[in-house]
């Protein structure tokens, strides 16, 4: 764990932090974003970065994980929760002000995620199954010369088997899944994004909790 990235996004003016107030946070990774223009909100990193388990690609070892996955939670009716999903979901949570403010839909769904909201400097999406209910976030500050991308994944249990679940999955997400997304992110920022002058390049810092 690197101490000061944690204290640094804990000490960040989020939402995350009180609508999420009592769900335990698994990982934070902090991704030295390079270049982009000034003022660039959270959805357009987002955007720039391919970030959505549709167009985000990955290595051909992480999509055999990800398609092992699917094959096991079909076979186990793990992700036949609909009615799950909306007994447990935080989108209620949210305030008729909340939802006005975000610039994607609450709910909209984003390939195995649903959307909670997308603020200017912070997004947040949900992912329940009969395993976990999995909360991702995405927050961002501008730096000198680009942008520090903080990606943080908070798990709520849902029933017995879930610390069990999470045993057994978590070395490979530490291991294989989220190095490979990150690097995916900071590869497709550098295709997408113009360095400022000062300096050029994308520069890749992997830190996690």
């Amino acid at each position: 764990m690197n101490a000061d990235d944690n204290i640094r996004f804990e000490q960040m003016s989020l939402f995350a932090h009180k609508f999420l107030k009592g769900v335990p946070r698994k990982s934070l990774y902090r991704l030295d974003l390079t270049g982009g223009r000034i003022g660039m909100s959270v959805l357009d990193i987002k955007e720039a970065v391919g970030f959505n388990t549709e167009q985000l690609e990955t290595g051909i070892l992480t999509k055999s994980l990800f398609w092992l996955r699917g094959l096991i939670g079909a076979v186990f009716g793990w992700d036949n929760a609909d009615r799950l999903a909306e007994s447990v979901s935080f989108l209620p949570r949210l305030t008729t002000e909340d939802k006005a403010r975000s610039l994607l839909k609450p709910g909209k769904k984003e390939g195995i995620s649903r959307v909670l909201y997308c603020f200017e400097n912070e997004f947040a999406a949900e992912i329940i199954n009969r395993t976990v209910h999995c909360f991702w976030v995405m927050a961002k500050e501008q730096t000198s010369n680009g942008y520090a991308l903080y990606m943080a994944v908070y798990v709520r249990k849902l029933n017995w088997f879930t610390p069990i679940y999470m045993a057994m999955v978590t070395p490979v997400l530490k291991w294989i899944i989220y190095p490979s997304l990150n690097k995916t992110v900071v590869t497709n920022w550098g295709k997408n994004q113009h360095a400022r002058p000062q300096e050029r390049g994308a520069a890749f810092d992997r830190k996690y909790v």
